[in-house]
């Protein structure tokens, strides 16, 4: 059992204690923030998660949400907050002061969260990261929407069971860090809309992708890797004067490229790409 899974109780909802360790003691502190399910059907999560390393996962079916967090006490504070009317829950840690996400994790000791999810729940899903390392492990959840902002991190999104429910869109907008998407198809998602700015971003389009999907990306350097199945047809269009495309078994016509079995597959997605420098590269799996 992991140190986080190990902070779960059964005591009151929200719980902030000190730290175990003798040397971490002033400046460490351990956070528990949960709700009991009481039939409700949706909710919206808002998490902001400054530094440090975030995990989301699926979670107890008897629990609407779930947090369990180890701070910094010096320079962040936890985030808990529910709203029973508007069926919203804030969750995280948030920087003291004006940093906010923007926080500069060199000076800040290691923090790690741990927020959890229902499969039984429509989740409108908002995530913010700012220096963090992020695994958010979405698969088999009610997935309705998904929003997620990222600074300078290492962030990997994976879908390894598909989404329960039907999830209307997913956004993306990250900066100068490392973004992967695994089982993408499996989110449900019908349109994805990334905007970046130079880092690295790979998505791996496997998955049981909703009839007629699109992908929309705008980025202001660097490119995009495609991993594709081959039952999945893809028509690419890339616009930018320093942009490019490369894959193989595609057809071009203009600033457009049409794989080879894109007339005859049963799952279909339209891709376009507006990039100043880059462009975007497709693998075959």
């Amino acid at each position: 059992m992991s140190r986080q899974r190990a902070l779960w109780g059964i005591g009151p909802i929200a719980v902030a204690v000190g730290a175990l360790s003798p040397l971490a003691a002033q400046t460490m502190r351990d956070f528990e923030y949960s709700r009991p399910l009481r039939g409700e059907k949706q909710l919206r999560a808002v998490v902001e998660f400054a530094a440090g390393k975030l995990t989301v996962e699926p979670g107890p079916a008897n629990r609407l949400y779930g947090l369990v967090l180890e701070y910094d006490a010096e320079r962040f504070r936890p985030i808990g907050r529910y709203s029973a009317g508007g069926a919203e829950v804030r969750l995280g840690v948030e920087g003291i002061g004006s940093g906010g996400v923007r926080i500069d994790r060199r000076k800040a000791l290691p923090q790690a969260a741990v927020v959890e999810f229902p499969a039984s729940v429509n989740l409108a899903l908002d995530v913010t990261m700012g220096a963090a390392e992020g695994s958010l492990d979405l698969g088999g959840l009610r997935l309705a929407e998904l929003t997620l902002t990222t600074g300078a991190s290492r962030t990997l999104v994976s879908f390894g069971e598909p989404n329960t429910g039907s999830c209307r869109s997913a956004s993306v907008s990250s900066g100068a860090g490392e973004l992967f998407v695994t089982g993408a198809g499996n989110s449900g998602c019908r349109i994805w809309r990334f905007d970046g700015g130079v880092g690295a971003l790979s998505l791996d389009l496997d998955g049981a992708w909703p009839a007629d999907s699109r992908m929309i990306f705008n980025l202001a350097l660097g490119g995009v890797t495609l991993v594709a199945p081959k039952n999945l047809g893809l028509r690419v269009r890339v616009n930018g004067l320093l942009s490019g495309f490369k894959g193989k078994e595609f057809v071009r016509e203009g600033k457009t490229w049409t794989s080879a079995n894109y007339a005859g597959a049963s799952r279909k997605m339209d891709v376009e790409v507006s990039s100043a420098l880059g462009g975007v590269s497709v693998v075959w799996k």
